[in-house]
């Protein structure tokens, strides 16, 4: 199966998945067991998403400093598909950004401020024309190069 059909099944199941949490937060609001199995299949669906991760490559870097970005990529990617399960617009755009994680500091550079960004605002400007807007700039680079080495 291609990396972006098992991307699209990963959102597909983690849409599935909020769908029915919402029926049961609903019906079992205050019951502390229902409350508990939610948060079992919530580490088992991120356990899920790690083992896609691994499937597709992108590195598990461990830190024991929680203020460290060694996990970045794999946080940002997660972010990506929990908002894009929540809403399909967001399918194709989080999928592409996914499937290219070794370039995904030059999408969120355009967007970040102080190590930080909003992941929403990454998706929007991605749908809105930022893949181009990005292709644009490494061919500006790749000119550049060219120049200085001609």
């Amino acid at each position: 199966m291609k990396q972006k059909e098992i991307l699209k099944n990963v959102i597909k199941s983690f849409s599935n998945y909020y769908e029915k949490q919402k029926s049961f937060k609903r019906v079992f609001l205050n019951e502390p067991v229902m409350s508990k199995a939610i948060e079992v299949f919530d580490t088992e669906m991120n356990e899920m998403v790690d083992h896609v991760f691994d499937l597709i490559g992108i590195p598990n870097e461990e830190s024991l400093d929680k203020y460290d970005r060694l996990n970045w990529k794999r946080d940002v990617c997660t972010k990506l598909i929990k908002i894009a399960a929540e809403n399909e617009k967001y399918i194709e755009p989080a999928i592409e950004l996914i499937s290219d994680w070794g370039n995904l500091e030059d999408y969120t550079s355009k967007i970040e401020t102080h190590d930080w960004f909003r992941v929403h605002q990454l998706l929007n400007e991605h749908i809105t024309g930022y893949k181009k807007w990005h292709e644009e700039q490494l061919e500006m680079e790749k000119g550049k190069d060219n120049s200085k080495t001609a």
